[in-house]
């Protein structure tokens, strides 16, 4: 099978090309910007263009047999109109397990475009995975290694027992390879997150573990942080934390995979397992100590 992956360059996609190349099986043309880095794709046909522009996908698609869309769910229109021209049927498209927020502001984009998969002809599989962590290339979990490196006291907005169960990269990269090589999992929509739950005060001291340090814990509360937030916000002053993340502490973002493993064979490792791994990569390129 010839695919057209998109999102190559970042940590899922740099997960899956890893698959690929392991199973020998499939063929790939990687769609990146004109402005993407291109070392970590070598071996693979580029293809130049944007995921929110159909035409430049358009011409990326012909003569692939399927498309795994990773750059996320929010260009669907694009990606179907660009499928509809170029008679590519077969899709994997990764959403998120945001798609279950109780938050409108989440959930919604996301229920939204998977809706248009459902009502377009395409024969379509959605994965969602939860928070991706795994390398330096992840958008969160090495920058808490980094922070817990540097110092002996982390800040905690709220009580910390809200229940986090982020995904180990390379686990979330066989689960959507299953999505897309097996039998009977078209039209289906799998949420793939870790192996279990934590509650947030825990998934921190289990990152620090994985450095070998202890931390002091001191809880903030969250109301008055969030609405400090929202002022600068509002007047444009940039902070590295939105008010929107202080919001959602107060949500579980937990989820049962059975029907994944049932099907896919999902079996994902637990975050103590992968942050250390991750501790050790961002030891090997000097990121942390």
């Amino acid at each position: 099978m010839k695919l057209l992956v998109s999102g190559g360059t970042g940590l899922l996609g740099q997960g899956f090309l890893r698959l690929l190349r392991e199973s020998g099986e499939h063929e790939a043309r990687c769609l990146i910007r004109p402005t993407s880095r291109t070392e970590r794709l070598k071996g693979f046909e580029l293809c130049y263009g944007d995921a929110g522009d159909a035409s430049s996908m358009e011409k990326a698609l012909r003569g692939v047999d399927a498309f795994v869309h990773i750059a996320g769910i929010g260009y669907a229109p694009q990606v179907l109109e660009a499928m509809r021209r170029a008679g590519v049927e077969r899709l994997v498209a990764v959403s998120s397990t945001s798609a279950h927020s109780r938050f409108e502001f989440r959930s919604a984009p996301r229920l939204t475009n998977e809706a248009l998969l459902r009502e377009s002809n395409a024969r379509w599989t959605v994965v969602r995975p939860s928070m991706i962590y795994g390398s330096e290339l992840d958008h969160n979990m090495h920058k808490l290694l980094r922070f817990l490196d540097r110092s002996p006291v982390f800040p905690l907005f709220g009580n910390g027992e809200n229940l986090w169960q982020p995904v180990y990269y390379e686990d979330l990269a066989r689960g959507m390879y299953a999505a897309l090589t097996q039998q009977g999992t078209e039209g289906q929509i799998y949420d793939l997150p870790g192996k279990r739950s934590l509650r947030y005060v825990d998934l921190v001291r289990a990152a620090a573990s994985a450095l070998d340090k202890k931390v002091r814990i001191v809880k903030i509360p969250a109301e008055p942080v969030r609405k400090g937030l929202l002022g600068a916000e509002r007047l444009k002053i940039p902070l590295p934390v939105k008010s929107e993340q202080v919001l959602r502490l107060r949500e579980d973002k937990a989820y049962p995979y059975e029907k994944a493993r049932e099907e896919l064979g999902y079996a994902p490792r637990s975050f103590e397992e992968g942050i250390a791994e991750e501790a050790g990569r961002l030891r090997e390129i000097g990121m942390v100590r």
